[in-house]
């Protein structure tokens, strides 16, 4: 039976989130927790991405920042995929999580959330970083200029990376696909922008203030960038439908970029803190409160912090930010401060009443799959053709 399939496999994770699980359950004090000289949480326990990550390194700023100022320790837990991060999340182990496309996907069951043991997710937003720009990056002696040059030339295959769909949408954005270019495998995002170094492959995806943008553009060869002009519509529009959490950014601050000089490239919501809309509201108060009178002192230390945390970016990168929807929580301190504008609560009604429309057509695909004896391992096929039948386009 269907239900029964749902049920086992809800159990197949990967060993890293179980060992992560654990290791929540072992911690020596719950997120709610409240000091004894304080009448803010004792701790807040958050997922992030892995060591090392752009993520962690802004987490470890705020939480230093959160001790310091209301005596409240955010005990930042890092996981190497976005299922990893998300189980935790769902399992209430943690009150957050940080993340970057992957919260759309899960909000709308698509993706990997299309498996029978996920579906839509009830996630709910209390602040948003911005990421600096993702571009693509060639040799700057490259005859590559534009997406529509990529034909024939040689691109990364990374096996299970993320990177392989950015591939995709700049490919998309030339109006080619894979078909057009020649795949070479690669170990992973370091080795990616090696190759591009050493001649191996002609272009690699990556953020504008990675250490590996830095890198190719001090090398022998030099850097150019490959962007994605907001002018071009029928650009973005299949751009969109590849990576439809993307929306076009003109980045000022990253390797060869200066104010003067800015770089037409993709951006999104990154990380965005988010929790589940069950998440008690004096929480979610509390962190949207924590993030915005942190931020000057988080500035001080970061100048990515200091350029993409700002409470301007949060709320502008909200209305092109599909499906974000703020925690009631948030809402009620952004509206105390007198940031929030009116018309911001329609933008929250229609998305809360799509969440709506998507739990509703999860439950009746279930049951239609129930009824069809439609296999567990089917079943996320059959749910995207009724995604895409009842949502057209891509409307908020």
């Amino acid at each position: 039976m269907l239900t029964n399939q749902i049920k086992r496999g809800s159990f197949f994770v990967s060993v890293s989130v179980l060992l992560c699980i654990v290791a929540l359950f072992f911690s020596v004090s719950t997120g709610l927790a409240k000091s004894s000289s304080s009448k803010y949480p004792g701790m807040i326990k958050l997922m992030t991405y892995d060591l090392g990550s752009t993520a962690y390194v802004m987490y470890g700023f705020l939480g230093e920042a959160m001790i310091k100022k209301f005596g409240t320790r955010l005990r930042a837990i890092p996981a190497g995929n976005d299922i990893a991060r998300m189980i935790p999340l769902r399992s209430k182990d943690v009150q957050f999580a940080g993340q970057g496309g992957d919260a759309y996907y899960a909000a709308e069951g698509l993706d990997r959330y299309a498996d029978i043991s996920w579906g839509p997710q009830p996630l709910r937003c209390v602040w948003h970083g911005i990421q600096p720009g993702t571009v693509g990056m060639v040799r700057g002696n490259s005859d590559i200029k534009t997406c529509a040059d990529l034909k024939g030339k040689r691109l990364s295959w990374i096996g299970g990376s993320v990177f392989n769909k950015y591939h995709q949408a700049w490919l998309a954005f030339g109006n080619l696909t894979w078909d057009d270019v020649q795949k070479v495998q690669i170990a992973g995002f370091g080795a990616m922008h090696r190759a591009v170094r050493d001649g191996k492959v002609d272009m690699a995806i990556g953020a504008v203030t990675a250490a590996a943008a830095y890198e190719l553009q001090s090398s022998p060869h030099g850097m150019r960038y490959i962007e994605l002009p907001a002018s071009n519509k029928e650009g973005w529009a299949r751009v969109q439908k590849i990576q439809p959490y993307l929306f076009p950014y003109k980045a000022t601050y990253g390797a060869g970029i200066s104010e003067g000089r800015s770089v037409e490239v993709a951006s999104n919501a990154y990380p965005s803190t988010i929790c589940y809309d069950s998440l008690d509201e004096d929480i979610a108060y509390f962190m949207t409160k924590a993030i915005h009178e942190c931020y000057s002192d988080m500035a001080k230390k970061s100048e990515v912090m200091k350029r993409f945390w700002g409470i301007e970016g949060c709320l502008s990168v909200n209305l092109v930010n599909r499906g974000g929807i703020f925690h009631r929580g948030s809402v009620k301190y952004f509206k105390e401060i007198g940031v929030w504008k009116p018309e911001w609560d329609q933008l929250q009604k229609k998305r809360l009443e799509r969440q709506r429309r998507l739990k509703e057509l999860w439950e009746n695909a279930l049951n239609e799959a129930q009824e069809k004896k439609i296999k567990a391992g089917e079943y996320a096929d059959f749910w995207l053709k009724k995604h895409a039948e009842v949502f057209k386009g891509l409307p908020d």
